[in-house]
């Protein structure tokens, strides 16, 4: 998770708010110290647009291999995740349907 939050320049206090959990939390999943719960795993893929297993690769380049888009941005408040997350899962969508489409 780490790597994927840097690449896209979130801080982990913009993280744990868009997953509605704490900071030290977010610093726990990606420590490995506490197992990412199924929910917040799949809310967290959204907003990296990326499958959930990217989050368990084992190289930070394998993780980073599947972000499909990233931006930069200053100030980035809750509403601004919640529309990235949305876009994420759009791209993951269509991403999935032209991998089936071949």
């Amino acid at each position: 998770m780490k790597s994927l939050r840097e690449k896209f320049g979130y801080v982990q206090e913009n993280v744990a708010e868009y997953l509605g959990i704490s900071r030290e939390l977010v610093s726990m999943y990606e420590t490995g110290e506490r197992e990412i719960p199924i929910e917040v795993l799949e809310k967290a893929s959204n907003l990296f647009c990326v499958e959930p297993d990217a989050f368990f690769a084992d190289t930070p380049e394998e993780a980073l291999a599947q972000v499909a888009f990233a931006f930069r941005k200053d100030e980035i408040k809750a509403s601004d995740l919640e529309e990235i997350a949305a876009f994420g899962k759009i791209v993951k969508n269509y991403l999935k349907i032209k991998k089936l489409n071949g």
